[in-house]
Order: C-alpha cells, then structure tokens, then sequence
C-alpha cells in the first residue's frame, strides 16, 4: 500500500519525487509495473519490507523491516543498464561514509566494510513504448539488527546499526542517498563514462586481490588489476593472460 508522496524540486531528476510504501514483493518489480503509466524520470519507490527482494543472478535479498530498499527510475542517453548500475554503488558508499561506515565496492556492485555485504545494487534495463529504461534497485542494511537476517548471511554481511553507535533514520539516509545520486546521474548525462569509472576504481576494494571470476566459459584465476572502459573487471591470470569480467560468480580468494 503507498502511504506516502514527497517531492523535492531542488533535485534535477533522481528523488524529485518519492513514492512511499509499507511493504512490496519488491521494490524493482514494482516500479516495472508502473513504467505503463506515463512516470516522470527520477521516481522513486521506497518500501519499508520487501516480501521477494532479489540481488544479482536472482538471488533472493533479505529485506527485513528496518532496512532501506529503493528503486529509481532512469531513461539514460544509451542503453547501458549495467554500467549505470555499476556507477551507483559511488553514491551508496558515499552515503555509507557520511555516516560513520568507511565502506568500499566489491566489484561489480556490493558496497562492503571489512570484507563483509552492508548494500548491494541491482539494475534492469526495460523496454516499455519503445522507450528503454534502468530500474536501480539498492538494498541497505541500515536500522538493522544481525539477528534480523538469515543465519548463512551473518557471518559475511553487517548493518548501520552494528557499526554506528548514533541511530540514523532512513529518511535521513535516503535524503543524502538521493542527493549523491542525483550529483552522480548529471555527471553520467555529461561526462565520458571513463572518467567516471575512474572514479569507480579508486572506491573498488576488489583491485589488487586474488579473484576467481566464473563464466559460461569456465573459470579464471588471477589478480584483478583495473577496470576497462565498459566497466569489465580486468584480471591478470597466472599465465600473465588478461581477462575481462562482467558478469559470474567473483570470489575473493585468501
């Protein structure tokens, strides 16, 4: 059910509008259905709960009261669903950072703090009237307690509130949330994507660790050494052979 409509008219397009709902299967899936109507670009859904959040390779994301679970709607100037959602992990760390979390990015999109999963991004290209849209969905574990979430994810992930000793409301989280996005969508509409990327490296803990990325075409070991212009993640195997990887299983190995 929505329960709530906010409007910001200082933002250019990313959170203008916020749609606020007590609970979703989920929060990407609800914006798809909405994209039949004629939406203005930068909406906003927030949901309290997701009763079916999905993560990457439709895994289920745990979305227990308490967190923050979003989803904006984008109509970029190229069909690059991956790439822009790739660069909106910068905005979640930022967010992270402001608060007192000095998180980073596992390649392609989680954000991170010592190695274990605070947030994660999923985005969804989607036709709808010959018009292609990206669906960015973030999940973040803010006003969440460890023993809120399953127990195979306790062991590698944590939240806001096991780091933080300040409580920090979701609409606060949200509203910087959204500001750093914004900021982040007007550079991607009129910067070359590679400066951008750039930016991405420097925030990406995944550089500089051993890797196991695999593919439909089989696994590869190595170091992982940059980040291509199109976003792949370069990695350097143990015959000195360069790879790009952009989508699989990735495995931080010891």
């Amino acid at each position: 059910m929505k329960t709530g409509e906010f409007h910001d008219p200082n933002r250019k397009v990313a959170g203008r509008t916020i749609w606020h709902f007590d609970a979703v299967e989920s929060t990407n899936e609800t914006a798809k259905e909405l994209l039949e109507e004629d939406l203005e670009e930068g909406l906003v859904i927030w949901a309290d709960r997701q009763s079916a959040g999905r993560g990457r390779q439709g895994r289920a994301w745990a979305s227990p009261p308490g967190g923050l679970y979003v989803s904006t709607i984008f109509r970029p100037k190229e069909a690059q669903a991956w790439v822009l959602g790739l660069l909106m992990g910068m905005p979640v760390v930022k967010a992270l950072r402001h608060f007192g979390v000095f998180a980073g990015l596992k390649y392609p999109n989680d954000a991170v703090y010592q190695d274990r999963k605070i947030a994660g991004i999923l985005s969804e290209g989607v036709y709808r009237r010959d018009r292609y849209h990206v669906i960015v969905g973030i999940g973040v574990n803010t006003n969440v307690g460890l023993d809120q979430l399953p127990p195979d994810l306790q062991a590698r992930a944590t939240t806001l509130k096991k780091e933080v000793n300040l409580f920090v409301a979701n609409d606060e989280f949200l509203d910087y949330l959204l500001n750093q996005m914004d900021e982040l969508y007007s550079r991607y509409n009129h910067t070359r994507v590679e400066f951008l990327l750039k930016d991405y490296r420097g925030q990406c803990t995944t550089i500089g660790k051993r890797v196991a990325a695999t593919t439909p075409k089989g696994t590869v070991t190595g170091k992982a050494y940059d980040i291509a212009p199109n976003g792949a993640l370069v990695i350097i195997d143990d015959r000195n052979a360069k790879h790009e990887f952009v989508d699989g299983e990735l495995k931080i190995l010891p």
